[in-house]
């Protein structure tokens, strides 16, 4: 199964392991289709962000970088498991129009966060 990762699950970031101790692979790196907000979340330790999908017919300045990550079921099964609220698994849409889970944050989760969607993924943000 695909999962698409958005920030504390990328290479590099701190909950990484959590797809690599699953024997995960990393497919590719791509962008969403650009009908995606992106916020910086409050209150998240490690920091996290939150991808909220936009209203039908509404489109953002950009897509947001992503990870596809490829894992057996059982695995996928255990590693959602491991998401917490406000984050959740929904169906993600990539800028080449394919369709694979991925993360999401339900729509409360975003009202004291920061937009951050101008920068266009997670690491950019870290930098900034």
């Amino acid at each position: 199964m695909k999962i698409a990762v958005v920030g504390a699950h990328l290479s590099g970031q701190p909950l990484n392991k959590q797809l690599t101790e699953r024997n995960a692979t990393l497919v590719r790196t791509t962008k969403t289709a650009p009908v995606y907000t992106f916020y910086a979340l409050a209150n998240t330790t490690p920091p996290k962000p939150g991808l909220v999908r936009l209203a039908v017919g509404e489109s953002a300045a950009c897509g947001i970088e992503v990870e596809v990550w490829e894992l057996g079921a059982a695995e996928f099964g255990t590693f959602v498991d491991l998401i917490p609220p406000p984050l959740c698994i929904g169906t993600l849409e990539l800028e080449d129009g394919e369709k694979v889970k991925g993360f999401l944050a339900e729509s409360y989760a975003v009202a004291d966060a920061k937009n951050i969607t101008h920068l266009g993924g997670w690491r950019a943000y870290l930098k900034s």
